[in-house]
């Protein structure tokens, strides 16, 4: 999720002790007198906490009025799993790589070409944690998952998969699932 909005509780800055008290009221008065000098009214907003139980549907609502979702604003900021899902596919676009038609089993092999090198990694005694450069090209067990996870993001954007709806689905139901369901041993 991309923020759009900073909330701050008042019972927290009146909280902050002398100086950086009166710098947070500064800077909330300095941000109203300028919306004020640009002919903006001062807002007032409804805010709700993510982890309450009716926030997906207040999320739904949002996102069908355009409130929600990514912005440009700031790419230093958390992003959805479509979104990053959109930024691998048109990484993979920009680059060529749908200059010619992909199947879907050469999209299947080369995620399981990035797993195969992760496993390579491990049998060459590189860490969990590793990573390692071949010139200015990061290698190792963490960015192999990274190639796969990036290649399974641009197969969905190519497959136009809402892998998010499906990764939320699929944990609902495997929180259902009874302990080591199946009795499989790995």
């Amino acid at each position: 999720m991309d923020y759009k909005f900073a909330v701050v509780k008042i019972t927290d800055i009146d909280n902050l002790h002398g100086k950086e008290k009166k710098m947070m009221y500064q800077i909330l008065n300095a941000i109203n007198d300028k919306r004020e000098t640009e002919g903006k009214s001062i807002n007032s907003y409804l805010v709700i906490n993510t982890d309450e139980p009716y926030a997906p549907e207040v999320i739904e609502i949002l996102k069908r009025n355009g409130h929600w979702g990514p912005s440009n604003a700031d790419a230093t900021k958390p992003v959805t799993i479509n979104g990053l899902v959109k930024a691998a596919h048109q990484n993979a676009i920009d680059k060529g790589w749908y200059e010619e038609p992909r199947s879907f089993g050469e999209c299947i092999a080369l995620m399981h070409s990035e797993l195969s090198e992760a496993l390579e990694d491990h049998r060459n005694g590189h860490g969990f944690t590793e990573v390692y450069f071949e010139g200015d090209k990061p290698c190792g067990i963490p960015t192999e998952l990274a190639d796969t996870v990036i290649r399974i993001f641009d197969t969905c954007g190519h497959l136009g998969i809402d892998l998010e709806a499906a990764i939320a689905q699929k944990m609902t139901y495997n929180a259902t699932r009874p302990h080591r369901h199946g009795g499989k041993k790995l």
